[in-house]
């Protein structure tokens, strides 16, 4: 099945209002109703090494690469990015294990960039599990989208290679940048790969626009003062919503 997404620049600012709303059916973090549908969580590929570990209590590894979102840049840092609300996440659904996330996070970078960074910077740590969020500094560039094609394809075969399962983050919704940059041609790509090479796909947009649509998040109006706690929330809950997905592709 082809799954189509838009996304947000990196930066942005967003707007939490919690409200009361539908049922929920996964994800929502400690104190706060930001869970979501399962289909919006849910994909098809599993990740049976990570499954294996997680069931045994051994030590798991996962690296998470991405851009700014994932350096927690509009948050104010990495503390308070998704990938440090995941280890939470993931450390309270597992007490027994020892869980430990990287955040490999730098904004400004196209997946050629990130491709580039493996050798030294995933391949020495060993991780059951990369996460990586690309695409949005190539769909601001105009990379070539057969080149964005490519590099995507490469590093996926090169982390599997070097004994890594893969988890692909697409972008992040806001209703506002469609008319500003085309990013569908790159969007489309990026889940043809996952498709195409049974890759598990996290689908941020689509949560963040079901967010948005139930009243839970506002994403367009922010006052300058409050952008970095409230952005902080965002990410909260997208690690919180990650780790479900992590749980229920490790099963």
């Amino acid at each position: 099945m082809m799954r189509r997404v838009l996304l947000l620049l990196p930066g942005l600012a967003f707007v939490a209002s919690l409200a009361s709303g539908g049922e929920r059916e996964h994800g929502a973090a400690p104190g706060r109703d930001c869970g979501v549908p399962r289909e919006l969580v849910e994909d098809e590929p599993r990740l049976p090494g990570l499954a294996e570990r997680l069931h045994a209590k051994q030590p798991v590894v996962i690296t998470v690469i991405g851009g700014g979102s994932t350096a927690g840049a509009a948050a104010g840092g990495p503390a308070n990015a998704y990938p440090h609300w995941l280890e939470a996440a993931l450390r309270r659904r597992h007490p027994q294990a020892q869980i430990t996330v990287i955040n490999l996070g730098i904004a400004r970078q196209t997946t050629e960039d990130m491709v580039q960074r493996f050798a030294a910077e995933i391949y020495p740590s060993r991780p059951n599990l990369v996460i990586w969020e690309t695409g949005t500094v190539d769909a601001v560039r105009g990379t070539d989208i057969d080149d964005f094609t490519a590099a995507l394809e490469s590093g996926i075969a090169a982390l599997r290679e070097h004994n890594s399962e893969v988890m692909l983050v697409d972008m992040q919704y806001n209703s506002g940048t469609a008319s500003v940059i085309n990013f569908e041609p790159y969007l489309d790509a990026l889940h043809q790969v996952a498709d195409l090479h049974d890759v598990y796909l996290f689908r941020r947009f689509d949560i963040m626009r079901y967010w948005s649509a139930e009243g839970m998040f506002d994403f367009v109006d922010v006052s300058k003062e409050n952008r970095a706690a409230l952005a902080a929330e965002v990410y909260e809950c997208l690690g919180e919503n990650l780790a479900e997905a992590v749980d229920f592709a490790a099963q």
